[in-house]
């Protein structure tokens, strides 16, 4: 008998997995914000009988004892992260501190209803293990950890106490992206952010528009940054550098995308003209529309770029201020720089200019830089810093993980493997990822424990596109029963 035989059939693990993820989903937890839903793991593990702990950070952990027959197993950490990327549509006045992501099954997937990300990341495979426990499958002694912040930069594993870790010999991470992957190595990574106080004057010109570019899918930034995607924030800077020897304009605001580690798939721009250039400006922008249809269109068919009137502001950006905001986010590396040196499949280093927007007078610039090895951060890293300065904007903040090199062979991979098959009849590839995992900072907390991360499918990861494939949730539920079971 299969392991989804022995849950009850394919239908009856979707239904228990989506039941708990709802309970996850039902409010708000961006990266630091969820104390509501740290909350809700307390509660929600003492009614499956165990009794969990809260560090300050807001991280959880629990210790399940071993069923019976299986004492003298060794332990096992299930582990994963709490928080999720909250990116919200355009127009579509979703306010990620306060609004619940509202859940949607629709032709075979799992999302929201478009107006925000789905936060699949990490919480469907919290859902799958909850669930498990909720059916009593065998398994060895366990010890749970859910961790807050990890969306920036991992600081929830950070702040675990070793003692946490002490006793494990594996742990096994359910923050995947891909079913089917052993993922047994991450990318590093450097979170970035530049600011420059801006410049104001008056305008010369009289009519003011609004230049916007949307439907970008945007996406994740280590999963998604080799799919050719448009990076809206990117190319409006280039565009504005183009319309800028074109046009006598002056730029009032530049806004766009939502943080250090999503790919922009919409910004807007706020400019002045001199009156009676508008129709000259909608031609260009309609211009450039065809043109990046013509280069993304492939991957990005609902690409929009328009001008439209609006109010002329009272105060415009001095043009140094605009050529600097430009030069930034032109000048920054955006895209893969390198393949991974171990699996060529795999991007190896790579960065993102994720945001832009201007705040209290100053413009910030958020980037992202991810890479498997320190010979590209030796090169990306004073790249980035060099062309800030030479733009005059200060890294005013930063912060950084390492990359986990992880080991190819292990007895716990050789057990996810053998699993998979046994449930699927497919094999199981093992690979490193292009993402910053937990695992990079636990293991340093206890270099003896074994890793490894899996997790179900998940497609385009914090972006409102956001979406995990129902078939898969069986699939993904039986590999982490059958690995209990086996160890």
């Amino acid at each position: 008998m299969s392991g989804k035989e022995r849950l009850g059939g394919a239908q009856a693990i979707v239904s228990g997995v989506l039941e708990e993820f709802r309970g996850l989903s039902a409010r708000p937890h961006g990266s630091g914000q969820e104390a509501a839903e740290t909350a809700y793991f307390m509660d929600r593990l003492r009614r499956l009988g165990l009794t969990p702990e809260r560090d300050e950070a807001g991280n959880v952990r629990a210790d399940v004892p071993p069923t019976p027959g299986h004492e003298s197993a060794p332990l096992l950490i299930l582990q994963g992260h709490m928080d999720m990327v909250c990116t919200a549509a355009p127009g579509s006045s979703f306010d990620p501190v306060r609004d619940t992501v509202t859940i949607v099954t629709e032709d075979g997937f799992l999302r929201s209803d478009g107006r925000s990300s789905l936060g699949a990341d990490n919480n469907l495979g919290n859902a799958v293990v909850l669930y498990l426990l909720k059916e009593g499958v065998p398994h060895g002694p366990l010890r749970l950890l859910f961790t807050v912040s990890e969306e920036v930069g991992l600081q929830g594993a950070a702040q675990v106490d070793p003692k946490w870790l002490e006793g494990a010999v594996y742990l096994l991470n359910t923050d995947g992206f891909h079913l089917g992957l052993a993922v047994t190595g991450s990318a590093g990574g450097r979170r970035e952010t530049y600011t420059r106080p801006l410049a104001w004057c008056a305008p010369q010109g009289t009519e003011g528009f609004c230049i916007t570019l949307t439907g970008g899918l945007g996406g994740h930034s280590g999963d998604d940054i080799h799919r050719g995607r448009l990076n809206a924030v990117v190319a409006l800077a280039q565009l504005l550098e183009k319309l800028s020897t074109q046009f006598s304009l002056e730029v009032a605001d530049f806004t766009g995308g939502s943080g250090h580690n999503a790919i922009p798939g919409s910004a807007q721009v706020t400019v002045v003209l001199p009156a009676g250039q508008g129709n000259a400006l909608a031609a260009a922008c309609a211009a450039a529309e065809r043109d990046l249809l013509a280069r993304h269109g492939a991957a990005e068919p609902d690409i929009r770029l328009t001008a439209a009137p609006i109010s002329c502001p009272a105060q415009v950006w001095q043009a140094e201020s605009r050529r600097a905001v430009c030069g930034l986010l032109t000048g920054l590396f955006c895209g893969v720089y390198a393949m991974h040196h171990a699996f060529p499949d795999v991007v190896g280093a790579s960065a993102n200019v994720g945001q832009v927007f201007a705040e209290n007078g100053a413009a910030v610039v958020r980037a992202f830089i991810r890479c498997a090895r320190p010979e590209e951060e030796a090169i990306l890293f004073p790249q980035h810093d060099s062309t800030a300065q030479t733009h005059g904007f200060a890294l005013t903040e930063v912060t950084s993980y390492p990359s986990w090199p992880g080991q190819a062979d292990s007895p716990l991979v050789r057990t996810l493997c053998q699993v998979y098959r046994a449930e699927t009849g497919r094999n199981m590839t093992v690979t490193a990822v292009h993402v910053g995992l937990e695992p990079s900072v636990l293991g340093a907390k206890n270099p003896a424990m074994v890793m490894v991360s899996t997790g179900p499918d998940i497609v385009d990861a914090h972006a409102v596109t956001e979406r995990a494939p129902l078939a898969g949730i069986p699939d993904y539920t039986a590999l982490l029963a059958g690995t209990l079971a086996a160890l």
